[in-house]
């Protein structure tokens, strides 16, 4: 028999609001017993910390506050909403307020969208296909996850449905109560259809609420999905987010993610490839400063032969702040031809600056071609020397040495609005920065 966990008092806070949240949150009987047992998981296995080997660097246990009021409805705001910096993509189609969903404008033909309450009343199918890609097993966040949403989003995409404009969400937190929020989305995408779906995800500072939000994406065969998702949560906040993608023969994900904001921070994606000849593009761009902790974790499962995944991640560290990258490509011994590289690249602006890197490969198949790398290190002082012998101040030189760093990441993504927007982002990060 093993020894009982001993819960803290984040994990004792957990397990009291769950017996009061329960008969208040939606759904029939099926999805109530989904949200016991996902909860019972979490009773036994507790919040990841150091003991977990994929948190080892991140430990959210300790980090972590007793669990706040969760919102469930929007509450009102003592201003305007705050300029989308993904805003130049296009317009905004749905919106998270504080745990309730939105929407904005007419979709495209093609797309539907279920909210949780339609879905239950017309599309009992779709609720059984929670959890298909994440699991509430795969993670103790996940668990809470499910035991706690509120509300959630079903995107539908027809099959053979190719959308020219992205479709953009807007996850706002507002008010001036340290809440936690819980979202989470699923997307389903038919086979040999396109879709560009862009996340920004903002807050105030000063706010020291909590998130934990979760999508899941299942491409069909021939699909093309575009994922960028902006993390602009406020300085206070503890933001955890999960992508789970599951994509079928011939399809073709890309997925970035820039993280400015949120004190604590955790993206965490898991891709399957469940069908031959898919490729996959996983990038981001992490700029860190102050005590900001920020931890990006990729699980990418090769399962099928003849696939190509591609992961590159660059961070810049600055002042006391910490960056985390783990990255695992595992391929299964049915899984020949696979083809998977995998780069992390971190700048320290700070001798304070900590960056802990950790690529791994997993390999069972015997034809295969794969390799991983990360390096970390200051700006290269002979280039630093080189602008400034030609004029440029020292902080214009090394802001120009940075945007180009991270623009390698920022060049694959396809939109050029986006593309655009996102070197915006780090535009600003750098002029915040140089005061």
């Amino acid at each position: 028999m093993g020894i009982p966990m001993i819960m803290n008092e984040a994990e004792q806070g957990f397990v009291r609001e769950f017996g009061m949240a329960l008969p208040a949150l939606p759904g029939d009987e099926a999805l109530r017993q989904r949200r016991r047992a996902a909860f019972a998981h979490f009773e036994t296995v507790g919040l990841p910390g150091r003991r977990d080997e994929d948190w080892h660097y991140t430990d959210y246990r300790a980090m972590v506050r007793p669990p706040v009021m969760q919102a469930f409805a929007p509450m009102a705001l003592s201003g305007s909403l705050p300029a989308d910096p993904l805003g130049a993509s296009g317009p905004t189609h749905y919106r998270l307020m504080n745990g309730a969903f939105a929407s904005l404008r007419p979709l495209p033909a093609g797309v539907t969208i279920y909210p949780l309450a339609r879905a239950l009343k017309e599309r009992p199918d779709l609720i059984a296909r929670i959890g298909e890609v994440v699991p509430d097993t795969a993670s103790p966040l996940a668990a809470l996850n499910t035991a706690f949403f509120a509300d959630m989003l079903f995107i539908v995409v027809d099959a053979g449905v190719r959308l020219d404009a992205p479709l953009h969400a807007n996850f706002y937190f507002g008010g001036d109560m340290p809440l936690r929020l819980v979202a989470r989305a699923m997307i389903i995408v038919g086979d040999g259809a396109e879709v560009t779906l862009v996340n920004s995800v903002t807050g105030a500072d000063g706010v020291a609420y909590q998130s934990n939000s979760l999508v899941e994406i299942v491409a069909g065969d021939d699909a093309r999905v575009h994922y960028v998702r902006n993390n602009g949560s406020g300085r206070d906040s503890i933001s955890v987010h999960t992508l789970g993608a599951r994509i079928g023969a011939r399809s073709e994900l890309n997925i970035f993610n820039i993280t400015t904001g949120a004190g604590l921070s955790r993206h965490e994606i898991r891709l399957t490839f469940a069908g031959a000849d898919a490729k996959a593009g996983i990038r981001g761009v992490g700029l860190l400063g102050g005590t900001q902790h920020s931890d990006t974790t990729l699980m990418v499962d090769h399962t099928a032969p003849g696939c190509e995944s591609r992961e590159l991640f660059r961070h810049v560290v600055d002042d006391s702040a910490t960056g985390v990258f783990q990255g695992k490509i595992m391929v299964k011994q049915a899984a020949q031809k696979t083809d998977g590289q995998m780069a992390s690249n971190a700048i320290l602006l700070s001798d304070d600056a900590t960056m802990n890197n950790k690529p791994e490969l997993e390999i069972f198949a015997d034809d295969v071609v794969c390799a991983h790398g990360a390096t970390c290190g200051a700006l290269d002082e002979d280039l630093l020397f080189y602008l400034q012998a030609r004029g440029l101040p020292k902080a214009e030189a090394e802001a120009l040495m940075v945007q180009a760093f991270c623009g390698e990441a920022i060049e694959f993504v396809e939109n050029e609005a986006l593309r655009e927007a996102l070197n915006g982002i780090v535009e600003g990060w750098l002029k915040a920065r140089a005061g």
